[in-house]
């Protein structure tokens, strides 16, 4: 179940639904409506994301590029999401499950050249962050080690982004209450 408001100007309606896309695109507009005012609280924890990541790849963002496409993949992988952060930070797990990328697929995800690609996942394997299986490409627990400031800046991130919508969606569901 999902309680929103919906409209736009100064008509606001509390809905209730199980359709979760009708109260996204609810959402969504609220936060373009109000863009100016929260742009400030969106763009700096993501400036300090990307400020991070940059400095943890050597000052190369073409290399935490590559490894946000490992990432993902190893996340969507149905085994990961059931190990606890203590195991991945322990390192008992080397070489963490995935669905699979190769070098090829992370060229086109990401729009940066093949062989620059392989040049750099080259690099990321002789650092020990990607592990290489044939032509499938893995996350390693010494690259989620050493990501690790860079994995609490995505989760203050998350926190905050959801902080500033959700302050949204509470003023403008108190006013359509009050109405």
């Amino acid at each position: 179940m999902c309680e929103y408001a919906v409209g736009n100007g100064s008509h606001w309606v509390a809905v209730r639904s199980r359709d979760t896309t009708v109260g996204l695109e609810a959402i969504r507009g609220l936060v373009a409506e109000n863009y100016p005012a929260i742009a400030r609280s969106l763009l700096r924890p993501l400036l300090h994301l990307l400020s991070l990541s940059r400095e943890a790849c050597g000052g190369d963002v073409d290399k935490f590029l590559i490894m946000l496409v490992i990432a993902i993949r190893t996340t969507e992988h149905e085994g990961f999401a059931a190990y606890s952060q203590a195991q991945l930070l322990s390192g008992e797990i080397p070489v963490f499950p995935t669905l699979g990328t190769n070098v090829r697929s992370v060229a086109e995800s990401t729009g940066t050249p093949k062989e620059t690609v392989r040049r750099k996942v080259s690099e990321l394997i002789e650092a020990g962050w990607i592990s290489r299986a044939g032509n499938e490409l893995r996350f390693t627990a010494v690259a989620y080690q050493d990501l690790a400031g860079v994995r609490v800046a995505i989760e203050d991130l998350a926190v905050s982004n959801f902080r500033v919508v959700a302050d949204l969606a509470r003023k403008r569901f108190a006013g359509s209450l009050e109405e």
